[in-house]
This record gives structure tokens, sequence and C-alpha cells, in this order.
């Protein structure tokens, strides 16, 4: 059924009421379009509504802008707090693996109502199930599990910092892969990330250069290089299915994945565990893996990938604070100095494809869309 053109009072609230990366006022999708045939039929219908003034529509854009700098703020916090807790735990004698097994347990349940909520993913092929699937093994194991491991033998600032390289990793293997193009811009940016991160894990911790000093950062490059692959991998989804009920798909597809990791000492640790051990993997489990992407789907969907990819670059030097706050970790100079290679230079190469990116759909859309944006949490 055609919809009805509403009276003008009611474009005044909807163009009132707008803000980046919500499709109020272009269906471009079948779940968008009917969103907006609810909203304009409710809308027309309450006479109330159809009388608000610039104020009152001012202040309630304001009132949601807001709570989505505060989601945003919130993950920025929880994600670096993780690097520590995640060293803690390993300080502690937890196996890495474990700490990657219980802290899913304890989201599985959660991500499996979001799923639910969501309806599952319509229209999901074969093709698209296999990409599910393998996206979720690699953002799962092997993302966590090089964290978790490298983590044993280097800092989790040093951890956070090589773990920022992942949206430049993303951007080389989709220019390999001929997903997408690369600027004389990205090429400067991404250098100057790389040498950062090559800063980091050869003389951030302050010790002579060894295989031990180096163990450790280099495992954790697998982690950002796994992330990158999921990116690549999901690509094509983004854009037909809800970013969150698409993480929590991939995350229970990985779940499965960490079943036959699951040992004796698995048991031993949550039957021995202490309350800090608790608190701590509760915190990993209910606070970054759970809340931490709804936070950040609730600040991308209001905001828009432009203004909530900035929030990001606080999540490592923050990390580097927290680290040496509560772990007393060592912040060296050349430490400083590599991170901030590595920060500016990914925050310049995502700097040009947002731009890019900004444009290009609101050209083909006249506003910028929220669909697709990921971020390597922890």
């Amino acid at each position: 059924m055609p919809l009805r053109r509403p009276p003008p009072s009611v474009f005044r609230i909807v163009s009132a009421v707008s803000w980046p990366g919500v499709q109020m006022t272009t269906p471009d999708t079948a779940r968008n379009a009917a969103m907006l045939s609810s909203i304009l039929e409710e809308v027309s219908r309450s006479p109330v509504r159809c009388h608000l003034t610039m104020s009152e529509a001012r202040a309630f854009t304001t009132g949601v802008t807001t709570r989505a700098h505060l989601s945003l703020l919130s993950v920025v916090v929880v994600w670096a707090g993780s690097f520590s807790v995640i060293k803690a735990l390993l300080d502690d004698g937890v196996p890495a693996g474990d700490i990657a097994i219980l802290r899913y347990a304890i989201a599985a349940p959660g991500f499996a109502f979001i799923l639910w909520r969501a309806r599952g993913l319509p229209g999901l092929t074969r093709g698209d199930a296999a990409r599910v699937v393998s996206a979720g093994l690699l953002v799962v194991i092997g993302y966590h599990l090089s964290l978790n491991i490298g983590t044993r033998d280097t800092t989790a600032g040093i951890a956070a910092l090589v773990v920022a390289l992942a949206p430049g990793m993303t951007l080389v293997l989709a220019v390999a892969l001929g997903l997408d193009r690369i600027r004389l811009g990205h090429v400067v940016a991404l250098a100057v990330a790389f040498f950062g991160v090559a800063i980091v894990v050869v003389f951030g911790a302050g010790s002579d250069l060894s295989f031990e000093s180096v163990k450790g950062p280099l495992i954790v490059l697998g982690a950002p290089l796994s992330f990158a692959l999921y990116n690549v991998i999901l690509k094509p989804l983004f854009g037909r299915h809800d970013l969150l009920a698409l993480t929590a798909a991939t995350s229970l597809a990985g779940i499965v994945g960490l079943v036959p990791l699951v040992r004796g000492s698995t048991i031993e640790t949550v039957v021995d565990a202490s309350a800090t051990e608790m608190v701590l993997l509760l915190y990993l489990g209910v606070l970054a893996t759970f809340l931490g992407y709804i936070l950040w789907s609730v600040g991308l969907r209001k905001l828009g990938p432009t203004r909530a990819v900035s929030y990001t670059y606080a999540i490592s030097p923050l990390a580097v604070a927290i680290g040496a706050v509560v772990l007393d970790e060592p912040v060296t100079p050349w430490l400083v100095l590599g991170g901030a290679l590595v920060v500016g230079g990914i925050a310049s190469a995502q700097g040009v494809s947002l731009r890019r990116h900004r444009a290009k759909h609101e050209a083909a859309f006249g506003h910028e869309r929220a669909d697709g944006h990921e971020v390597a949490g922890t």
C-alpha cells in the first residue's frame, strides 16, 4: 500500500529530529521503509506530535545526541580497561584460552537474546552463512587467543597499541583483494602507523632487544590481523543486516568454535576462581563483550561513523595510562612516540576513508549511513 503524503508539520518534525546515522528520511532498505511508514503513520495520527515546536524538537535531538556520546565514552573506558583486566588475569595464572572461553560463555546468553529479538538474519544465504561462521571463528578464536597469549609476554599498553593497527590492516587487505582503492594519503598514513608499531614492538618496553622482548607483541599482531580478515569477510553483509545482530551471530558462531578448547583447567578456573578473578571475568564478559557492543551500536547509529570512530582513537592511549596506574607498567619515551605514530597514522588513514565514504553515501542517500562500521574492541 503506497504511503500517503503526510501534512507539512510532519516533514518539519522529521527534519528537526533527524541526525547523522539514523535513516529517518530515506528508506533505502525494506526495513527502513517499513520503519518510516510506521513513524509517519503514528505521527500523522498524533495531534501532540504534529505541533511540536522547533525548540522542543531541538531539545529532543540534543538529549539523544548526549546519550550517544555517553554511550561511546563508556565503551572507550571499558575497552581500554579490558587490556589491563586480561593482563591481571594472566598474571594470576588464569590460562589464556580459558579467559576467552569464559568471557564468551558469560556473554553468550545476551548475544542469543539479541539475535532472537532481531529475528535472526533475514535472507541469509548459504554463502552468507559461511561468511558469518568463518568471521566468527576469526574474531572470537583468532583475535582473542592471539591477544591473550601475546599479552602474557608483554604489557597491556603495548598490546593495546598493537591492536590499534586493526583498521590499517583492514584497509591493506581490502586493497589487496580489490575491495577498496588506495590513495597517496592512505599510503603515507599507513606507513606512519606501521612504523609506529615497529617502534612499540622493538623499543616500547624499554628493555634490551631480544626474542623474548618482541615475542609477545608479535603474537598480539595476530589479533588485528584476525579482525581485519573479519571485516573483509563480512563487508558484503554489513549493508544488508543489522550490525548488532550480525555481531551477535558471529559471536555465537565463534563460541561454538571455542567448545573443543574447553579443558579440565577451564572447570578448575571456574571452581577455584577468587572473588577478584570472578569480577574481572564478569567485566570482560558483561561489560566489554556484551554491553560494549550494544553501546557502540547505539552510539554509531545516532552519531554516524565519522563522529563515532573519533572516540576509538582514545582507546589505546587510555589503555596505556590504565596499565601504568593499575599495573605499574612502564611508560617509556619510545612507547609514547610509537603510540603517537600509530594513533596518528590510523586516524589519518581512516579520515581519508571516512570522508570518501561519507561523500559517496551523502550523494546517494542525502545523509550519512551508519551501516557496516565495526571497531576492534577487546
